[in-house]
């Protein structure tokens, strides 16, 4: 999926570019310099989506693991022993619907 944006950027970049549409007799020094201008660009948002979606990922498992932990007491309070992990896992499927992570 990634890649697909990546790609369509790419091409939408250089579609627009007034640099397109020009001969192919360019100087050296100005097509590098596009070049590298426009693989910086894409590096910089690569780095973003990837640290953007780590960020949920943590937030995803750390939402999981206070889940399991509140459960865990509540069912020490209730039972006076704690839950084995394939209860806390059943339970957790069973309300929420998806893996714990």
């Amino acid at each position: 999926m990634t890649n697909r944006i990546l790609t369509a950027a790419l091409a939408s970049a250089m579609a627009v570019s007034p640099f397109a549409a020009t001969p192919a007799l360019a100087d050296g020094a100005a097509s590098t310099r596009n070049i590298l201008i426009l693989g910086g660009a894409a590096a910089a948002i690569g780095i973003t989506n990837y640290n953007h979606k780590k960020r949920i990922k943590k937030a995803e498992m750390e939402e999981s693991g206070r889940r399991q932990s509140s459960y865990k007491a509540y069912f020490y309070r209730k039972y006076g022993y704690y839950p084995t992990p394939q209860q806390v896992h059943d339970w957790y499927v069973r309300t929420y619907g998806v893996q714990p992570s």
